[in-house]
């Protein structure tokens, strides 16, 4: 990890909440030129402290009008079932994110579809048709008390800051 300072903290937090804002705007909100801005800006996606800038589609408006956390607990966790598993989810439109996780599941998947029909249907494919599939659980999502893609930064200064 490359060493960050307090303007490229303040750079990350702005990208964060706004990754469409001009460079002109973002170099004047942290006291930069507009040249600086960007070699720092440059820098920090090339360390890959920004990896990917994405818009947030809203799911409803596409027609998925359905959205839901679903749980899922292996049978057998041994590298081939997961990577079997993992490249149906990658290969699935209507999941939206996935995680590896511990505990008693062994991942959560967010998926969004059109109704519950579409819903049954994703549930045969990812789940009732593989048998290293133990169970899932869903939740449907009744709506959102909080979505922010933003990853907060360390509170405590790097070195160097």
């Amino acid at each position: 990890m490359i060493e960050t300072d307090r303007i490229d903290r303040q750079l990350l937090n702005a990208l964060r909440r706004n990754a469409d804002i001009g460079n002109a705007r973002l170099a004047e909100g942290v006291g930069l030129s507009a040249s600086a801005c960007l070699r720092r800006v440059k820098r920090l996606k090339q360390a890959g402290l920004v990896r990917q800038v994405v818009a947030l589609v809203d799911a409803r408006a596409l027609g998925n009008a359905l959205s839901a956390i679903v749980t899922v607990s292996f049978v057998r966790h041994a590298p081939e079932y997961r990577t079997a598993f993992q490249r149906k989810l990658r290969e699935e439109p209507a999941v939206s994110m996935a995680y590896s996780v511990s505990g008693q599941v062994s991942a959560v998947l967010q998926v969004d579809v059109a109704d519950m029909a579409a819903f049954n249907a994703l549930a045969g494919r990812l789940f009732d048709d593989d048998p290293n599939v133990a169970a899932f659980t869903t939740h449907f999502i009744m709506g959102s008390l909080k979505q922010e893609p933003v990853v907060p930064a360390a509170s405590s200064p790097q070195p160097g800051s």
